[in-house]
Parts: C-alpha cells; structure tokens; sequence
C-alpha cells in the first residue's frame, strides 16, 4: 500500500493564532490539491514553539478551537492531520499531538521526554501511542521524543508508519559549544535511524521559526528546519534548509512488522565524555528549576482564571 505524505514545514509566528491557523489551511490545501492523504504539522504550529508564559493562556482543550477547526478542514478534504498544540487537561498543560481523519479525532499523545526548559510549561506523558488507522498502525512522536529509548522500546515490531512533529532548533545564538552541533546533527539523523531500524516510513517535520525566549538561558532560539520523509532508511524527500515549505512523497506500508534486536536500544544516543556532563546539566538540572517554575505559574494563572 503506498501512502501520499506531506510535510508541512511552516514559520509560525508565535500567539498569532488567526496567522498560524490560516497558514497551515492554506498549506494543507496545497498538499491535497498535490495528493496528500496525510499532512503531518510542527510541532505546536499554533500557538507557534516558544519559552513565554504566554503558552499558559494558549493552551486550550482537545476540543478546542484549534481540533474544531482542523476537524472540519479533515472532513471537507478527506484528508488525515497531525502535529501539536498546548493542551490543557485537569488544569495540567501537555504537549499533545493529535490525529484526525474526515471522522474526527481518531487519537492524541502526550509528549513523554519534555526536554530541559519545557518543563517549564508542560508535564510530561505518561506511554507511547499506536493509533489504528486504515493506513495500519501508526506510531506518534514529539521532537526530543527521537531521543527517549523507552518509546521507541514500545513501539519496537507494532508500527507501520512513524510521524514525528518537531521544533528541533539550530544551536543558540552566541554558542560555539560541540554538544550543540551534535544536538542539531542528532535532530537530522535520528528520522532516518529510526527508519532504518524499523523498516517503516517516517515522516518528520520540524518547524522554521525564530523565537526570543523570556529565559535566562536562551535569549533567541531559530528553529532548524530540515524536514524530511524516509522510507526503510532512504531519504524520500527533504527540505535541507530553514525556509517555509512543503515536501510530500509516497511511502509503502511494510507487508509484513520487523521487531529490533534489543541490542539496538543499548546506548541509543551516544555522547562523548565532555558532551554528557553538559547533556546531563541541560536535561536534569535546568529541568529541575523548570518544573518549579512551572508548578508556581500553573498555580498563579489558574487562580487568575
């Protein structure tokens, strides 16, 4: 079974909702017009990726007007969408990707490995989500999730097809660090590994944006782009740079669940000695003072509400 996939490789422009939600409309009809059956978005297209406290007021319910509107464009274009938005749920936030067809929701997950300052505005998930489609099973994933072995544990000999929505960034601005230029290699090369290994289509889309983070720790952040459709580890088609953009190509369903020896999980992501001391700093111990923040404003704007 061959599959028409399309990813959507745009620039949100960050809590400008009207913007972002007609741009993608307008790229997902591109996409249709050219064939697509599945447009995969970036991660949190709306309200656009960012470290502000403003994703506390954007986040919205599944059922919000963000699915609503993406539930009627699916139904009048026959066409299936994914990617993210900040979703609030018993007044936690989440990274939640979604998955609609012509009938409406058809699944959600929740982001497992919320990496470093996220934390700051959302609560990590919980397992992986295999979503039953007529496509065959198809395993969602969010960005840093490329790195979490656990998930990809999970999903091991269960999934037919593999989208990753992203906001993979380009190194900060005013960092000559070598663990950077590894992060921005991995944000490349983890689509086709994971390919590879599973013998299945992965359809990864990252996000082309700039964003001035209200941190400490990042002043400005470029979102690198670089999307790219594989199929069993060949590059279908690429974006290889960071401007706006579509790709779309087709892709088989495997005929028959390939199952990784679990050898291939050990040391998923290998670090250098010196890369895994500030790997380790980025991811526990900014991670730390994030989920704190995040604790102390949940509660403040849940009372202002």
């Amino acid at each position: 079974m061959k599959i028409n996939v399309a990813c959507i490789q745009m620039a949100s422009r960050p809590f400008d909702w009207d913007y972002n939600i007609q741009k993608a409309k307008s790229m997902i009809e591109e996409a249709k017009q050219n064939g697509a059956q599945i447009c995969l978005l970036p991660e949190l297209f709306v309200p656009g990726y960012s470290y502000s406290e403003k994703n506390y007021k954007n986040a919205e319910s599944i059922n919000g007007k963000t699915i609503s509107f993406l539930t009627d464009l699916a139904k009048n274009l026959e066409v299936y969408l994914s990617g993210s938005i900040i979703e609030k749920e018993n007044n936690d936030l989440y990274n939640s990707m979604f998955f609609i067809g012509p009938n409406g929701l058809i699944g959600k997950y929740h982001k497992i490995n919320v990496f470093s300052l996220e934390n700051k505005f959302f609560r990590k998930g919980n397992e992986g989500v295999i979503v039953d489609t007529k496509f065959g099973s198809v395993g969602l994933a969010i960005c840093a999730d490329m790195k979490y072995v656990k998930l990809w544990e999970y999903y091991n000999g269960k999934v037919d097809l593999i989208l990753v929505c992203s906001a993979w960034p380009e190194p900060p601005e005013g960092s000559n660090s070598s663990y950077w230029e590894h992060e921005t290699k991995l944000g490349k090369e983890l689509p086709v590994k994971i390919s590879d290994l599973f013998k299945v289509p992965v359809a990864y889309c990252n996000a082309c944006h700039s964003f001035k983070g209200e941190t400490s720790f990042v002043h400005k952040l470029d979102l690198a782009g670089f999307s790219k459709i594989v199929d069993k580890g060949n590059i279908v088609v690429s974006l290889n740079n960071r401007e706006e953009g579509i790709i779309q190509g087709f892709v088989d369903r495997p005929e028959e669940s390939h199952s990784i020896n679990h050898e291939e999980f050990k040391e998923w992501v290998k670090y250098p000695l010196n890369e895994k001391i500030i790997n380790f700093a980025v991811k526990n111990i900014v991670r730390i003072f994030a989920k704190r923040s995040y604790k102390k404003n949940l509660k403040t704007n849940n009372k202002k509400k």
